[in-house]
């Protein structure tokens, strides 16, 4: 049967595609009606499921909201994984209200495609009315769809097979139909097509089949055919009887035209004789002129001839100078036409000088207008000759564009800054001395912003010197966006800008100001790090400050230090005691530079000590300067500076060395398991040799690694957090004891504080303070203390300086402390001799108190 049917499909092809359509149609409309029961039964299964869903979110949360309030773990997850065992439910997941991962229940679920996944809040409320609910976190209840895709698979299979069945009985029941009614009478058809030629026209089509009352298709078509036979014979006839008196026509014509072909000939040799001899007598001219076009053609520059003030010749190169698609298009127009309206009239004088035999110029330079609009700079030499037998003139032009563009490139580039295409100082010296010369005619003032980008350095030693071009290109967008079409917006190098102001008054400057400065403030995305920078800003005024350019320059430089100086992002305008706070800041910045040299630097250390037993168990260095005429200057003065300047990282770098030398010789004297702590700058931990460095001061003092702890600050932390993780890490992984400092004062993320590998927190100074009068201060104190206690990290409190403040940290269990109240920093022999008499603290009642609070 099969090979059967094979064969009357290969034998009929339009029943093929009469059988093809049919079982598209059938096809399509049984798919239409299949997807539209499959549809139907997979909204009702989602809906189940929704049900579901629903029934959970009624019966679960607010048992799950009272277990998380308790803080019920094993009652949350019973209830959880209750869940997770109804039907449909893959997995259950809590989290808290940030999102953070806490509890999960049932099995990951494979394909997300193929889940309904429901976020339920969960609030808790001891109101029996249920207001005031407080958030506690989010269910996340995940279904699978699986159980309704297998149901759907398994219908579909069915309908498929019926399907299949009776389009295989349809297509074998049409096959049988078509076959007798239509595909024999079409092959007879055919057949009596093959065989129809010009010997048989007589013989008429017939079909072999029944003879019927009325008439179909197939007995239209047999009459056509016969038709179209008969028709054929007639027209056979009539072409034999056209073809005898073409024949005729053909001799007759063929006869005429070998004539005139012989007469034409003849008149064609005469012809030729008289063009060879007047080509002999214009070869010896057009080699001549060839050789003159020649030179002409491959000569770079332009040449045209002019005579009667028309242009009658130009060469290759007129057309590569001007752009001009082809000569007569040059040749159409004048000789100034080609030249810009603005300078006609003084090029025709220079013209007009040229041909002038008594003038000894023989060239000028101008400019000439291309055929695209473009203006080009031109050198033109011209001089007047015979051709043909008149006066002519002869123009040869040089294009000079190239060298002028060149000697401006070289000006501008003198004269403005490589990266951001701004005015340098020499240009900007120029325009605010003529600006000054302008201003004293018009009686006007004249205002000198002066900007420094604050932490600028920053950004160039974290992310590179390219974000930092990138930065600097991005703020001086901003900065001429707000800046008038008139002002001369400069850079003088680095991160320093200056702003000249011309024709306004103190009201228009201050908004102008402020509008730049929250401009430079918007963030900026370098690569995946989005940077945030502030601007120093110092203004002088001409001529209440100043009728000197450079002196205006320099008061508003002094004036930008002074807004530094005031907390940076500030403004300042120039006042004369200005100058003398300047130059002092200079000077201890050039001491500065010389102390580490001369050995200025000396470390006093802070005891640690520890509260349940009051001993102590180590100190922390703390650098101090000690200048020969300026005594001992408070860290606060000198750091900033040093930090400003970069010297803090020669300084920490001292420091370090010399406190683990300082800690091993206490540890040679007896006192084997003291630990010194050193506090890091971020411009020291953001360079590639810091563990380097680290290294080689351990090695060189012969320390083990666990006695050196090393201090960063809350906000140092978290400015890069990335790469601070990771190199806590590898210090970690050396044996260093890392601890943040001044915690609670800066910013920090705690998911942040949780991958970091420290091992103490410092609580600064400002919470202990007041921890006796002020009750906030007091519940603060003991929030971060049992918060560092449950992420395994001990707590010192710094800035202990009375016996009540003491009381009440050991009351919150607070591990270590150090203040005044036992004692100050100290230089390294008072410290020995504290440890030779076993100084420690009064811990009478501490001790139990520091053990009831743990407990």
């Amino acid at each position: 049967m099969r090979k059967l049917l094979h064969e009357s499909l290969q034998a009929n092809p339009l029943g093929r595609r009469v059988l093809t359509a049919i079982l598209l149609c059938s096809t399509c409309l049984a798919f239409v009606a299949t997807g539209m029961q499959l549809l139907l039964d997979f909204r009702q299964g989602v809906s189940g499921i929704e049900l579901r869903l629903n029934e959970i979110e009624r019966a679960y949360i607010d048992s799950i909201g009272a277990a998380m309030w308790t803080m019920d773990e094993t009652q949350t997850r019973k209830q959880m994984e209750g869940i997770a065992r109804l039907p449909d439910i893959l997995a259950v997941e809590l989290r808290d209200p940030n999102g953070k991962f806490l509890m999960h229940a049932g099995r990951a679920a494979r394909n997300t495609h193929q889940t309904i996944t429901r976020k339920i809040p969960i609030a808790f409320s001891d109101a029996k009315d249920g207001t005031d609910k407080i958030p506690l976190g989010t269910l996340e209840v995940i279904a699978g769809l699986d159980g309704i895709y297998s149901d759907l698979q398994d219908k579909v299979l069915l309908i498929l097979v019926t399907q299949s069945t009776k389009t295989a009985i349809v297509v074998i029941f049409t096959l049988f139909i078509f076959r007798r009614l239509v595909s024999r009478h079409l092959s007879a058809i055919a057949a009596y097509a093959r065989q129809l030629d010009l010997s048989n026209l007589g013989e008429p089509l017939k079909l072999r089949r029944r003879k019927r009352q009325c008439t179909d298709e197939f007995d239209v078509v047999v009459a056509a055919f016969n038709d179209m036979t008969g028709s054929i014979r007639r027209d056979i006839d009539e072409l034999a009887s056209y073809r005898e008196g073409l024949e005729k026509l053909v001799v007759r014509r063929t006869e005429e035209l070998a004539q005139k072909v012989a007469e034409k000939e003849e008149a064609i040799q005469r012809l030729n004789e008289e063009m060879a001899e007047r080509q002999r007598a214009e070869q010896a001219a057009r080699e001549n002129e060839e050789r003159y076009r020649q030179v002409v053609d491959m000569s770079p520059d332009a040449i045209m001839i002019e005579r009667d003030d028309k242009i009658i010749f130009v060469n290759q190169g007129t057309l590569a100078l001007l752009g001009a698609p082809n000569a007569e298009q040059v040749k159409a127009m004048p000789f100034l036409q080609l030249v810009p309206l603005g300078w006609r009239e003084r090029m025709q004088e220079q013209m007009q000088l040229l041909i002038d035999p008594h003038h000894e110029q023989r060239s000028f330079e101008g400019k000439m207008m291309r055929f695209d609009g473009a203006v080009i700079d031109v050198e033109i030499r011209r001089a007047s000759f015979q051709f043909g037998g008149a006066r002519a003139i002869q123009t040869v032009i040089h294009d000079i564009t190239h060298h002028k563009n060149y000697e401006e490139e070289l000006r501008r580039q003198a004269l403005h800054d490589a990266l951001t295409g701004l005015p340098n100082r020499l240009l900007l010296m120029d325009r605010l001395e003529q600006a000054i010369a302008a201003a004293e005619r018009d009686k006007q003032a004249i205002y000198v912003l002066f900007f420094d980008l604050d932490r600028f350095k920053y950004v160039n030693d974290t992310l590179g010197h390219d974000a930092g071009d990138v930065l600097l290109k991005t703020i001086t967008a901003r900065m001429a966006e707000c800046a008038r079409k008139r002002d001369t917006l400069a850079r003088l190098g680095g991160d320093e800008f200056v702003l000249m102001l011309e024709g306004v008054d103190d009201q228009a400057v201050a908004p102008l100001v402020r509008r730049i400065m929250d401009k430079v403030c918007e963030p900026v995305l370098l690569g995946d790090q989005e940077v945030a920078v502030t601007c120093s800003v110092g203004i002088s005024v001409y001529p209440q400050d100043a009728s000197d350019p450079f002196a205006l320059l320099k008061y508003a430089d002094t004036a930008m230090y002074h807004a530094k100086e005031k907390g940076r992002n500030e403004v300042a305008r120039y006042r004369e005691e200005m100058h003398s706070r300047v130059n002092e800041h200079l000077v201890m910045e050039s001491h500065l530079r010389r102390a580490l040299e001369r050995k200025e630097f000396l470390l006093h250390y802070q005891p640690l000590l520890d509260i349940r037993s009051g001993r102590i168990i180590g100190a922390e260095a703390l650098v101090r300067w000690q200048h020969p005429e300026l005594g001992l200057v408070p860290p606060a003065r000198f750091i900033p500076l040093a930090e400003e300047t970069g010297l803090i990282v020669g300084i920490g770098e001292w420091v370090m060395r010399s406190a683990c030398q300082q800690v091993k010789a206490w540890h040679n004297t007896g006192f084997a398991d003291l630990q010194v702590s050193v506090n890091l700058s971020v411009q020291q931990l953001v360079r590639p040799q810091f563990e380097t460095e680290v290294a080689m001061a351990l090695r060189d003092a012969d320390l083990a690694p666990q006695y050196l702890e090393l201090e960063i600050t809350e906000t140092t932390s978290m400015r890069n957090p990335e790469r601070t993780v990771a190199l806590l890490r590898r210090l970690k992984a050396m044996g260093i004891s890392i601890a943040i400092d001044d915690f609670g004062t800066g910013y920090s993320n705690l998911s942040y504080l949780k991958r970091f590998p420290v091992d103490r927190l410092k609580l600064d100074r400002s919470f202990v303070a007041d921890i006796t009068s002020n009750a906030d201060d007091s519940h603060l104190a003991s929030a971060i203390v049992a918060m560092a206690h449950s992420l395994g990290l001990n707590i010192v409190a710094e800035g202990v300086e009375e016996a009540g403040q003491l009381t009440q940290l050991a009351g919150f269990g607070c591990d270590q402390m150090q203040g005044y109240y036992f004692s100050p920093p100290v230089e390294p022999n008072c410290f020995l001799q504290m440890l030779h008499d076993r100084k420690r603290l009064e811990v009478a009642g501490l001790e139990m108190m520091a053990t009831a609070s743990q407990t």
